[in-house]
């Protein structure tokens, strides 16, 4: 069934001034698809997104979304590995995959005239994968190389530490990656159930940004997935984070690694603009209150910032430093009283709108990538079940006020509701 076409807002505008075209569709399967035609672009950039992520295994079952990612590279009914890698590439496309905690997506780039290229490739290896367990039995060596690199990361290791702190034994505790035990255990047979379950229509969306032309990739999607199978929609179990603690743990490191944060606004709380423009006063950038003050003005970090990781339901809110190791108290110290300085006193006017014009500065820049494109439209139609207007976005960001982030502050900074996570050089 087809939904009505319509034209975005005039903020969507290309430099021509030409405005791009959003329409949405629904295949016979019930598989939904969705495009944004840009008149300027010359390419495409074209995702099949599943709404499933780590936070969607079960237990003995983490990592395997994202080793399902990697694996599905690996062969098809039709295709050897090499086969895949040159299907795209030979015409000057690019093939790639990620898996966040909410979803996975497999995507592609390519010329317009290619698109047939992608959606065949994108349809079978999402569909036919085959998991050859000779192939599963290689990856799980490089899904491990993978994950001591990541244990050689301080600054990646303290964070999945941290989200392991404040949700405990819910999934999105868990790292994307996986665990040793839970790796080693997968086999072809595994992988083929996980995706039997939740590669499924009623669970996935087709988006493309660029040069594409809707109807023509309607037509390619019925033929390509029309053995896609069904199933049910995801149901979420929403976490309940775990009460303030602070840890601190050693390593074989140079600096000290510092995050402290706790449970924020999820994708469809009313605060997460409030929440946007928080983050980004308090330590998106080198204007920000945390880099001018404990960097610039005391020199006590290399590395600080501030960020949210936003999931359907509750995101991660907090501050990371990188700091010398005799001076991660006094780099605490300094971090408490910026916190505290939000929750009593307004930021003024002059800042609150810098840093309202930092965020849609950073998400007009984003227009000019037709993969971010494709994966605002991704996400949203996963999260919303719509698109949201990138007019409606701004004029969310521009109504916060400063007593709305004053508020927000004064809940989510308050010193006994923060978390901690310490890594320090060992003795």
């Amino acid at each position: 069934m087809r939904t009505a076409r319509r034209n975005l807002p005039s903020d969507t505008q290309q430099p021509s001034g030409r405005s791009s075209t959003l329409l949405k569709s629904a295949l016979s399967s019930g598989l939904r698809v969705i495009t944004e035609h840009v008149p300027s672009a010359h390419s495409l950039a074209l995702g099949v997104w599943i709404d499933t992520g780590s936070r969607d295994e079960a237990s003995g079952e983490n990592g395997i979304s994202h080793f399902i990612e990697h694996c599905v590279f690996k062969g098809t009914k039709r295709r050897r590995t090499h086969h895949i890698a040159q299907y795209l590439e030979s015409v000057g496309g690019y093939l790639n995959a990620f898996t966040t905690k909410d979803n996975t997506c497999y995507y592609a780039r390519v010329l317009q005239p290619h698109l047939d290229r992608a959606v065949h490739l994108l349809a079978d290896i999402v569909l036919h994968s085959t998991f050859p367990e000779r192939e599963v039995e290689k990856e799980k060596q490089v899904i491990i190389e993978e994950m001591r690199g990541a244990e050689d990361d301080p600054e990646d290791l303290v964070h999945d530490q941290f989200e392991q702190q404040l949700f405990g034994k819910h999934a999105l505790g868990q790292p994307i990656i996986g665990e040793e035990p839970q790796v080693l255990s997968f086999s072809s047979a595994t992988l083929h159930e996980f995706v039997r379950r939740h590669y499924v229509a009623e669970n996935m969306v087709i988006a493309a940004a660029g040069a594409v032309d809707h109807d023509v990739l309607l037509a390619l999607c019925e033929k390509e997935f029309a053995d896609i199978p069904h199933g049910t929609m995801q149901r979420r179990r929403k976490p309940q984070p775990r009460p303030a603690r602070h840890i601190t743990a050693e390593r074989p490191i140079q600096q000290a690694h510092l995050v402290l944060g706790t449970a924020a606004a999820g994708y469809h709380d009313g605060k997460r603009h409030a929440l946007a423009v928080l983050n980004a006063v308090l330590g998106e950038g080198m204007s920000s209150r945390l880099f001018q003050r404990v960097r610039e003005r005391h020199g006590y970090a290399y590395n600080i910032y501030s960020f949210v990781s936003m999931f359907t339901d509750v995101s991660t809110f907090g501050v990371y430093a990188a700091i010398e190791p005799g001076r991660v108290d006094r780099a605490r110290d300094v971090i408490l009283h910026e916190l505290a300085l939000l929750q009593r006193e307004l930021v003024p006017a002059r800042e609150l709108n810098r840093a309202k014009e930092q965020i849609i500065g950073s998400m007009m820049l984003g227009l000019e990538s037709m993969t971010n494109r494709m994966t605002r439209l991704g996400r949203d139609e996963l999260v919303y079940g719509r698109d949201i207007p990138v007019s409606d976005m701004i004029a969310q960001i521009r109504a916060v006020s400063a007593e709305d982030i004053r508020q927000l502050a004064a809940v989510l900074l308050a010193e006994n509701a923060l978390s901690s996570r310490t890594l320090l050089p060992s003795a």
